[in-house]
């Protein structure tokens, strides 16, 4: 009889340390990732350009453009090339957002020489809405590479891809933006790729419950810290927690440690 009420408590103790599995969920809103407002946004539908962009220059005898299927950051891409510093040269969309909102936009781009701009811009009342990044390369200057090594310059690896994108908030009356991207009026060659434009900003809700809870953190996809539980409560067994303002372009991981030091990992969202 003592041993099967030692069976019954062993088994009983089993049930409760199966059922004290820690459960872990992420929610967002808006979700992510969130949608690209661009239409044809990976350059990958056209013909000769691509597909719902504007292709263009101030003086075309200036600025040559290629576009092409492969070889881009992802499949297809549109190169650049300008012969002169007396032309600009834009790939182009504008796009209907909401007024007094906070948007991210930006491309990448392989930057071989010369200026590179993202250009946000739009009519407002009369009024000019004008926000702009600019990125640099040393590569289309004559002396290089024969007298001067790229690598002395603080130009970029001329072949990689980096992102160049800015926050913006639009105008509480504004209800629409022109971004442009490509050549600003110096001879060089760039290739574009992978625009974006989207909300900048979402808000994460973290739940975790289950076994005794020690403490929940939040990290981006670098590792930095975005919130932190610290020493919660002896006995926490469930934690419901809303973080705001959180950027939109990366991924988030929840690692949830038990009272006796287990841990808990989750990312969202799931995947690339």
């Amino acid at each position: 009889m003592q041993t099967i009420r030692w069976a019954a408590l062993a088994l009983a103790g089993f049930l409760a340390s199966a059922g004290a599995a820690v459960t872990v969920e992420v929610t967002s809103q808006p979700p992510l990732p969130v949608a690209n407002l661009f239409v044809n946004p990976g350059l990958e539908e056209g013909d000769g350009t691509p597909a719902g962009w504007a292709v263009s220059a101030s003086d075309p005898g200036v600025v040559d453009f290629s576009y092409r299927k492969t070889g881009g950051y992802r499949g297809a891409y549109l190169r650049m090339d300008a012969h002169g510093s007396t032309s600009n040269g834009y790939l182009s969309q504008p796009v209907r957002l909401a007024g007094d909102t906070l948007y991210r936009a930006g491309i990448r781009v392989r930057l071989r020489g010369g200026k590179m701009v993202l250009w946000l811009h739009a009519w407002v009342n009369e009024r000019r809405f004008d926000e702009r990044v600019y990125h640099t390369s040393w590569g289309a200057l004559p002396l290089i590479p024969d007298f001067v090594n790229l690598d002395w310059t603080t130009s970029p690896d001329p072949e990689a891809w980096i992102w160049v994108g800015r926050e913006f908030r639009t105008w509480p009356e504004q209800g629409s933006v022109n971004p442009h991207f490509g050549v600003f009026f110096e001879r060089g060659s760039m290739d574009l790729d992978e625009p974006f434009i989207g909300l900048a900003r979402t808000t994460l809700r973290l739940t975790a419950g289950g076994a005794p809870l020690a403490r929940v953190v939040l990290y981006d996809e670098a590792g930095e810290v975005r919130w932190d539980s610290g020493t919660l409560a002896a006995g926490t067994t469930r934690l419901e927690q809303d973080v705001p303002d959180l950027p939109t372009d990366t991924r988030y991981r929840v690692v949830v440690t038990t009272r006796d030091g287990e841990e808990t990992t989750q990312w969202h969202p799931h995947g690339e």
